[in-house]
């Protein structure tokens, strides 16, 4: 099973935007890969990270998801051990520049 591109098809689904993939397995040790994404809304965003919870269940998945945030965080973490997924509404992730921390690691654009 390939978890990222289940991911990555996930948030696609349900129109996130901007979904940016970042290799990070040279600055840690603790996972290899980041996924920063955006939504327009805090509906859209949690309806985003409970797609990514349903397509990966249903592709077997077995491995933990922890999750942070509630359904009014407007920054919503799902970790999947060596995936991290952020999910922000829009204004929020320009608010938190989360992708300039990681300006100097690979990245690729994800668009379906």
């Amino acid at each position: 099973m390939d978890v990222l591109n289940t991911v990555l098809k996930a948030i696609s689904e349900r129109k996130g935007e901007n979904i940016l993939v970042y290799d990070v397995s040279s600055l840690t040790p603790f996972l290899d890969t980041m996924v920063v994404a955006s939504s327009s809304n805090l509906r859209q965003n949690n309806a985003i990270a409970a797609n990514i919870r349903d397509r990966l269940k249903e592709a077997g998945y077995t491995g933990e998801i922890r999750e942070e945030g509630t359904k009014d965080s407007k920054w919503l973490l799902i970790d999947l051990k060596d995936i991290v997924v952020h999910l922000f509404v829009s204004d929020e992730r320009t608010m938190y520049g989360l992708d300039k921390l990681y300006g100097d690691v690979p990245v690729y654009t994800y668009d379906l």
